[in-house]
């Protein structure tokens, strides 16, 4: 009888001790994925650092370039300084992912595209030709950010700013350029404002300035 019990209960830790170390393994492996799922770094404070995109201190990943809001999401790429390099847009040498486009911030976003080069091609905005993305906008910098808009081409439309109209996007405003870059503000007309510059009433954001042209693209300041 002692010899069954013995036999009994070693056959039934053999059984056991698999399912426990299979469960130890998946959480531990759990615990892993989630602690990578995030894609955001932080803009490297390292003084006299000059390394361009992502590169680690100590251990830790930085982002070489200065963006706006401090922190990078992945999307941005270095400038091309291949020499005798012409190619336009993001592109790669030797595994490295480059933009052809000198921004003026000095990295990329991830969000140019090439201006349109097919001839005689009417279409504004973002388009695609044998599936490469291209914008209509013939931009001043040589490149689009991927914030532009058509300004508004239906009759009668009396709508300030970025508006719809069928699920299409336009701008009110009509802007110098022909495109509207999404930084412009209608000029406050709430009565008795005496508010200089940029603010807001109820969410919504005025400029207080008088722009000749009617509109405030989102640059200017008091004196």
């Amino acid at each position: 009888m002692k010899k069954f019990l013995s036999l009994f209960l070693l056959t039934a830790m053999v059984l056991t001790l698999p399912v426990f170390a299979h469960g130890h393994g998946g959480g531990h492996h759990g615990g892993g994925r989630s602690a990578g799922q995030s894609a955001s770094v932080s803009v490297c404070p390292v003084t006299g650092c000059t390394l361009a995109g992502r590169h680690s201190h100590n251990g830790r990943t930085y982002c070489g370039y200065g963006h706006g809001n401090g922190v990078c999401a992945g999307t941005c790429h270095a400038l091309c300084t291949v020499e005798g390099c012409t190619l336009a847009g993001p592109h790669s040498h030797n595994g490295e992912t480059y933009c052809g486009y000198s921004h003026a911030n000095g990295f990329c976003d991830g969000t140019c595209r090439a201006l349109c080069p097919v001839e005689d091609c009417a279409i504004a905005g973002r388009h695609t030709h044998n599936g490469v993305t291209y914008c209509g906008y013939s931009h001043a910098n040589g490149f689009c950010d991927g914030t532009c808009r058509a300004l508004c081409p239906v009759e009668d439309c009396a709508i300030a700013g970025r508006h719809t109209h069928n699920g299409v996007t336009y701008c009110g405003y009509s802007h110098a350029n022909g495109f509207c870059d999404g930084t412009c503000h209608a000029l406050c007309t709430v009565a008795g404002c005496t508010v200089s510059g940029l603010h807001s009433h109820r969410g919504v954001t005025y400029c207080g300035v008088h722009h000749a042209g009617g509109f405030c693209e989102g640059i200017c300041h008091t004196a």
